[in-house]
């Protein structure tokens, strides 16, 4: 009988060390794999580039004329488009909320004449586009341009501004205007083809 109860007691005491060990890390390593999981979808998603902005009328850094090379485009916007004008620079904007890489150029419009920019919906995430001469603006797949006064006499304005792309192309821009709509392409940190390549810095 005493044999029987040492055996009894060993036993036990085994079960005991053997919950001991392995009870309390198995819920903290299974919880962590689940926090990793959780964590990673949202550590990997690219950053979302807002579906419409619009600009803010007021000041304006210039007005007209329109620069050499630059295309008037259904009469209410004037872009720097190929083969006409030179790609345009572009370089890391070092912000990891926005593609990557940003062009800087102006966008003249025609006082008066309401319109609207838009890139391929394939590009909508990937491709910012934003102007005016605000503290902060954010960059849109679609930017809106009210009809603006003429705030230089000139029938044109300047704002400042320019394009968010992830990598070097040839951007399909799409203008639509009064019930029209056209397609013009401009280069970005690599020219289109027929154009120039972007200057030297």
């Amino acid at each position: 009988m005493a044999d029987v109860l040492r055996v009894f007691v060993s036993a036990a005491a085994a079960v005991v060390v053997l919950c001991g060990c392995t009870g309390p890390s198995g819920p903290r390593a299974s919880s962590s794999a689940s926090e990793a999981q959780t964590a990673s979808p949202s550590m990997s998603e690219a950053p979302a580039v807002p579906a419409l902005a619009s600009l803010t009328c007021g000041e304006p850094i210039d007005g007209g004329p329109v620069p050499a090379g630059w295309q008037v485009v259904l009469g209410v916007v004037a872009l720097p488009t190929s083969p006409g004008s030179p790609a345009l620079q572009a370089a890391d904007d070092r912000d990891p909320t926005l593609p990557t890489l940003f062009a800087k150029t102006g966008l003249l419009v025609r006082a008066g004449h309401p319109f609207e920019l838009d890139v391929p919906e394939a590009g909508s995430n990937r491709i910012g586009l934003g102007w005016g001469n605000a503290l902060a603006f954010r960059p849109s797949a679609r930017f809106a341009v009210p009809s603006c006064a003429d705030q230089y006499g000139t029938g044109w304005m300047s704002y400042p501004g320019g394009y968010w792309v992830d990598r070097p192309l040839c951007l399909p821009l799409t203008v639509r205007a009064a019930g029209r709509a056209q397609q013009v392409h401009i280069g970005i940190g690599t020219p289109c083809p027929g154009q120039q390549a972007p200057a030297s810095p």
